[in-house]
């Protein structure tokens, strides 16, 4: 693509989000209330629940903290030409309360996010990405625009309060990815330049170096042309539309055509269904403390349901150890003519029990011999008898 100038078509203010974005809230937003409800009526789930709340508030503030101290922040005295770059996006966009922008040096990484702490907002560009798109450019102001569209349609906030649907297979990625490629369209719009806005994705792309010379179409032909299994199943679970597709989307605005939609395969669907969502590739480290959080929602929803199976089966095998202890008690007793008096009448390598069975709970046994019930076995975790119902007498 040239540098010539492309101004976005049928781009405005009203139609920036992607009609797919909406949709998929309706899903995620049903799935998320749903997994609230059930935790809300289980007293550990909602102590869990309330227990991750806070650590994710907490590890945002640090990662705020962080930032306040350690990153530059970029005011009319400090970086001026990136701050009225930030300035002027926000306005275009309609932000009315201009958050803190932020550049951090991030060992060559080039990539930005957005977060929110308190009720403020925080954009972060790292400083290799600012070197490569220049402070005031229209690349610069294709990637603010886009974090700009995070925050404008509350995804950080989402990322939170629907975090249980994000977790979903399929829905909770494909809800994800229509935020980027909304986002994207916030940046373009805010760039006024397509041209800008694919040469912006080319460098997240290639590098800073080669990234502004790699050509475009080649590369957008390759969502198209690289397809199959795993690419298939790589854009189901990822919460990134692809790079080659985010340009073909891109280069789409600049006629206004819907983008082409490269098809993918059956099986990969099948599989995804098995593979959650959760923002583990989330550029922001906000996205990873997320994924912490569902992973212990759902642990706090699993975990009962595990222990109290766990101790049914530790029940059963108690039970049917009580039961071989009578049955072997009886026995002695109808061939000797008395009650055994220690275990060991009963339990050796040719006694009625070989071995001497153990509790997997950790209990301990004990013999009790009644007339009208027979042996009557107890064990000191799980009670007496089987499960509740004395031995019989033979």
């Amino acid at each position: 693509m040239s540098d010539t100038t492309v101004t976005p078509l049928g781009l405005s203010p009203a139609k920036l989000t992607v009609a797919k974005e909406n949709t998929y809230f309706v899903w995620v937003l049903i799935v998320s209330i749903l997994v609230w409800l059930g935790l809300a009526l289980t007293i550990v789930g909602l102590l869990y629940a309330l227990l991750f709340g806070f650590i994710l508030w907490l590890g945002n503030g640090l990662l705020v903290a962080y930032l306040r101290a350690e990153a530059v922040r970029v005011t009319e005295r400090q970086m001026p030409e990136l701050h009225r770059a930030f300035v002027d996006v926000c306005a275009r966009l309609g932000l009315r309360q201009v958050p803190g922008l932020y550049i951090l040096q991030s060992g060559g990484m080039l990539n930005a996010f957005a977060t929110r702490h308190t009720g403020r907002d925080f954009v972060v560009v790292y400083s290799d990405l600012l070197e490569a798109l220049g402070p005031d450019s229209p690349e610069m102001r294709f990637l603010l625009g886009h974090e700009i569209g995070h925050l404008k349609s509350g995804h950080i906030l989402k990322q939170v309060f629907l975090a249980p649907g994000l977790f979903f297979p399929l829905l909770g990625p494909a809800y994800r990815r229509a935020w980027e490629t909304s986002c994207d369209r916030y940046g373009a719009f805010a760039a006024q330049d397509v041209g800008a806005a694919t040469r912006g994705l080319l460098v997240l792309a290639g590098g800073r170096e080669h990234g502004r010379r790699i050509d475009a179409a080649a590369y957008a032909g390759q969502y198209a042309q690289e397809r199959g299994f795993f690419v298939s199943l790589h854009e189901l679970t990822s919460t990134y539309p692809t790079l080659s597709r985010r340009v073909t989307d891109v280069m789409a605005l600049a006629d206004g055509a819907p983008p082409p939609r490269a098809p993918r395969h059956p099986l990969a669907y099948l599989l995804g269904l098995f593979m959650p969502g959760g923002g583990a590739g989330s550029a922001s480290p906000a996205g990873a403390m997320v994924m912490i959080v569902v992973i212990g929602l759902l642990a706090a929803m699993a975990i009962p349901a595990f222990q109290k199976v766990r101790q049914t089966s530790q029940e059963k095998v108690c039970v049917n150890n009580q039961r071989m202890f009578s049955a072997a008690f009886d026995q002695y007793r109808l061939e000797n003519g008395k009650g055994a008096e220690t275990w060991d009448d009963i339990v050796g390598p040719d006694k009625y029990i070989r071995t001497m069975p153990a509790c997997i709970g950790g209990g301990s046994y004990s013999a009790n011999y009644d007339d009208v019930q027979g042996y009557i076995i107890t064990c000191s975790v799980h009670g007496a008898g089987h499960a509740g119902a004395p031995a019989s007498p033979r």
